[in-house]
């Protein structure tokens, strides 16, 4: 065991751990979730103070030699060692200075036993003095979480992407299917199949420019500001120095803000954020819907489509299969709006020159774009790549349909044609025995209008 200290008092702390008592204390403090930092965030605060110890040694701050022992620490962080050392719950302080600290620790311990010490020997290498040097938790953590975004929104995007290619497929593949549109879930005209997919397309694809354009705002970045936002403790080109690296080893095309205390105080560049991924989620959720509709029965449903089987369906009724991808990212998407919600509260929730809330925005989005993209990898690879239409069903469905009457209205008239489908209705008559018998269309003309249903 080593013994530590802070202002409250000692802690001892086993010799094999590297962090130390800011986290020790938050680990005991915060039991909550148990859920802790996922590699893309520690990944992100590595990058964090990596581009920050540059800044620092550019500004002449720190010296060559301790600048390379940090930038080697914060490269096994981004490797993915040492992540069993991250053990502060995701609700935790506020402003997320638990875990900055808990980050400082580590790299300080890694440094001090690279270097030859012991660690806990913050004598030669400080966790504030010299990993936080120029650094306050509400520049550190926020940047961090906007390094994060970008991160798990590649492979969002990436999927996202992927998932309306396979979209506009289907709607080629399903271009010349005719069957019967529905409004108010009654028959409607005409449509084909490969419309209503192809309207999936167009919709999702609108909300995923949105989330895009909404990242343009999270690139915008506020290291620098320190405490306040006015940059108190740091050197001249700090600010710039440490974006510099930050686009440098991401790839992402990072800027300074040009008001830091205005980005330090209002969050809603992650609103944004979130806002889109819910306008995602929205027309995700009404996707799966329309494939529910769709794939329903099989004997006394819609059942144009046949979704693939992924497992049975019930415990009782052999042979039954279920929509239950379609019904899991229906819950994904509900999860999602949940969070929209609580990230705006949040997002309202900052005073004066802080919003301390930023851990949980931060853990709201991130679950979101990693449940939504697995959900629409999901969705994508088990279900819509899968779809086959029922011929026989769609056929028969248009048959017995009096939505595609409405196409008789430019020969009958409006009125006419309401009393045909009543008429039809009432009596079982056919559409096309009604609508000859007015002697206003003979067959070949109505055989030419309804040429879709051969």
């Amino acid at each position: 065991m080593r013994t530590e200290h802070d202002v409250i008092g000692d802690v001892s702390i086993e010799d094999n751990v590297y962090y130390g008592v800011n986290t020790y204390r938050a680990k005991n403090n915060f039991q909550i979730s148990g859920i802790t930092a996922d590699s893309d965030h520690i990944k992100s605060m590595a990058l964090v103070k990596k581009a920050a110890a540059y800044a620092n040694y550019k500004s002449g701050k720190l010296g060559e030699d301790l600048y390379r022992e940090i930038s080697r620490a914060c490269d096994r962080l981004i490797n993915g060692e040492f992540r069993d050392q991250f053990v502060v719950d995701v609700f935790q302080a506020g402003a997320g200075t638990s875990f900055n600290m808990n980050t400082n620790e580590v790299i300080a311990n890694i440094v001090l036993e690279s270097m030859g010490h012991k660690k806990g020997e913050y004598k030669y290498v400080h966790p504030n003095d010299i990993i936080n040097m120029s650094q306050s938790t509400n520049d550190v953590y926020p940047t961090m979480m906007r390094v994060n975004i970008m991160i798990k929104s590649q492979k969002f995007i990436e999927n996202a992407e992927h998932l309306l290619e396979s979209l506009k497929s289907k709607a080629l593949e399903f271009k010349d299917i005719y069957k019967t549109g529905r409004t108010h879930l009654q028959d409607a005209v005409r449509v084909t199949l490969g419309d209503e997919f192809n309207a999936y397309y167009y919709g999702l694809s609108k909300s995923l420019g949105e989330y895009k354009n909404a990242l343009e705002y999270i690139l915008e970045l506020n290291i620098g500001g320190t405490a306040v936002g006015n940059g108190a403790n740091t050197p001249e080109n700090y600010k710039k120095y440490a974006v510099e690296a930050l686009s440098t080893e991401t790839g992402f095309n990072f800027r300074e803000s040009p008001n830091t205390m205005g980005i330090m105080q209002f969050m809603t560049d992650f609103s944004r954020v979130m806002n889109a991924l819910a306008n995602i989620s929205l027309d995700i959720s009404k996707i799966a819907d329309d494939l529910r509709l769709l794939y329903s029965g099989p004997g006394s449903g819609i059942h144009e489509i046949v979704l693939p089987a992924v497992q049975q369906g019930s415990s009782i009724m052999p042979g039954k299969i279920n929509p239950s991808i379609a019904e899991a990212m229906n819950m994904i998407c509900n999860s999602i709006l949940g969070s929209q919600m609580a990230v705006n509260y949040s997002v309202k929730a900052g005073q004066l020159e802080l919003n301390v809330m930023m851990p949980h925005m931060d853990y709201e989005i991130s679950k979101s774009i990693d449940r939504l993209s697995n959900g629409i990898k999901m969705l994508d690879e088990k279900a819509i790549s899968g779809i086959k239409p029922d011929l026989n069903k769609i056929r028969e469905n248009m048959e017995r349909s009096f939505g595609s009457a409405a196409l008789l209205n430019p020969y009958l008239g409006y009125d006419t044609v309401a009393k045909i489908v009543e008429e039809a209705l009432e009596t079982g008559k056919s559409i096309k025995e009604l609508a000859l018998k007015t002697g206003k269309i003979d067959e070949k003309k109505y055989n030419e209008i309804f040429s879709f249903l051969k």
